[in-house]
């Protein structure tokens, strides 16, 4: 009898877990592909494929801001290590903000607040961080002691500040 009542609890148990799965696989839904175009083009489709455009070219003035979207004249430039450009202003924002360029996604700014002083391992802040020819941050105290020190390069990757 034991035996009896051992197989019948495993099986209404085997049946419960059976039954309480989903009879669907549970998969993330997926966009069509007109959803998918709509986002690469946008509503108006020349600007996206402008964009297209000059992710596979350096900036030069007369291109898009891909941060303010409004036109880049000559002394208004900054040229980022991966070629292209934003408006200075634009830039001194989004340097705040992301790591890497918003048209061909290489790595720009290395260092972000939050992130670690190479120097004295403190939290950076966006009010003290001062930033090098290479992108790198360190607090702006702790960088004027290194230098004094006659250090005259990125304690990180040893490129010469200029």
């Amino acid at each position: 009898m034991n035996i009896l009542g051992l197989t019948v609890v495993l099986i209404a148990a085997a049946a419960a877990i059976f039954f309480s799965w989903p009879s669907t696989p549970q998969v993330a839904p997926h966009r069509n592909r007109d959803e998918e175009e709509e986002e690469i083009h946008g509503p108006d489709g020349k600007l996206r494929s402008h964009f297209g455009q000059q992710q596979m070219r350096r900036s030069r003035p007369g291109d898009k801001c891909s941060v303010c979207l409004d036109e880049m004249m000559d002394g208004e430039l900054h040229m980022m290590q991966c070629g292209h450009a934003l408006h200075t202003t634009c830039f001194e924002e989004y340097r705040y903000l992301r790591r890497n360029c918003p048209l061909c996604s290489k790595l720009v700014n290395p260092s972000l607040p939050g992130d670690d002083c190479p120097i004295c391992l403190g939290p950076l802040s966006k009010d003290d961080m001062r930033h090098l020819a290479c992108q790198h941050a360190q607090h702006s105290q702790c960088l004027a002691q290194f230098r004094f020190s006659g250090y005259k390069v990125c304690p990180l990757c040893r490129q010469p500040d200029i």
